[in-house]
């Protein structure tokens, strides 16, 4: 009779748990140093965020290299923060992010588009051979003749896919870092007026990335370093660059997370600076993992 009550108790409590925890968690692994954690009930971001340091020697250029480390960690966060078996929906770390702008000699992406790319060999000039990555490729609307390419180390993505069998709950979708940045800012891009440039940096622990789209296509790409005696001229030469290859038009410029040099950059370069909206995300990759956990 007892053991009978004490089932009927853990069930009552798993169903309540399951109830008052959510079942999507999203994780950002874009800084490897950091992961910042929040979980969607209802389709909408809830309190907390929680943010905790990687530890050291874990990961090596965003490859887990400590798995069942690294996994233990994330299973006791989900445990403190979730449900059981939650859904998880991931940003890699950024370094494990690649993506090319490709332009069909036809005119036109073929129908088996990846295929063709390791047939054709095309050098995308990435650190991984396209025999060992794994790829997806899009047609991009605006620029009918052009792909965009998307790729990452097949061995990197194994390596992540074991962690989270060390961690537990049900891996849902890994994305790639710049892929989450893209979704979050889709608003202002698609507000963006022709031949504008728009710009975004991106603060992590260690440099700040920058990220320029032209009418809603990624064109640039570049790791800046973070102090603002170094990054406000290395900002001027990259956008320089940009401004000559892909045109002389208005610049917008955002910032992911608060900026240091933001008022460096405004006063020197004659730009200011924009937060970029994320609503009540925890971070800019989060806004953008949740848009996409909602759409899919």
């Amino acid at each position: 009779m007892l053991a009978g009550l004490q089932e009927g108790l853990q069930g009552q409590w798993r169903s309540l748990r399951a109830d008052l925890f959510p079942k999507v968690v999203l994780l950002d692994l874009s800084d490897p140093q950091v992961l910042i954690g929040q979980a969607l009930k209802a389709g909408k971001p809830v309190e907390p965020v929680w943010t905790v340091p990687v530890p050291a020697r874990t990961c090596r250029e965003g490859v887990p290299v400590a798995i069942e480390a690294l996994g233990d960690l994330i299973g006791d966060l989900l445990l403190e923060h979730s449900s059981l078996n939650p859904g998880l929906v991931v940003a890699l770390p950024r370094e494990l992010g690649l993506w090319r702008l490709l332009s069909w000699p036809e005119g036109a992406q073929p129908a088996m588009a990846v295929e063709e790319l390791r047939e054709r060999q095309i050098n995308l000039k990435w650190p991984v051979n396209l025999e060992a990555a794994v790829l997806d490729v899009q047609p991009m609307e605006q620029q009918p003749g052009e792909s965009l390419v998307v790729g990452t180390s097949q061995e990197a993505l194994e390596s992540w896919i074991e962690v989270f069998a060390f961690a537990g709950g049900s891996l849902r979708h890994l994305i790639p870092a710049q892929a989450c940045l893209h979704v979050a800012l889709e608003a202002e891009l698609a507000e963006a007026p022709a031949g504008q440039l728009v710009g975004l940096l991106q603060p992590s622990s260690h440099d700040c990335q920058l990220l320029v789209w032209r009418d809603g296509v990624p064109e640039f790409e570049r790791t800046l370093p973070l102090a603002p005696d170094q990054l406000v001229p290395a900002l001027a030469r990259c956008l320089g660059f940009c401004r000559s290859r892909l045109g002389p038009g208005p610049i917008r410029l955002f910032q992911g997370e608060s900026l240091e040099a933001a008022t460096a950059i405004a006063e020197q370069l004659g730009l200011p600076v924009e937060m970029a909206d994320r609503g009540e995300y925890g971070s800019l990759h989060l806004a953008g993992l949740g848009r996409l956990a909602l759409a899919r």
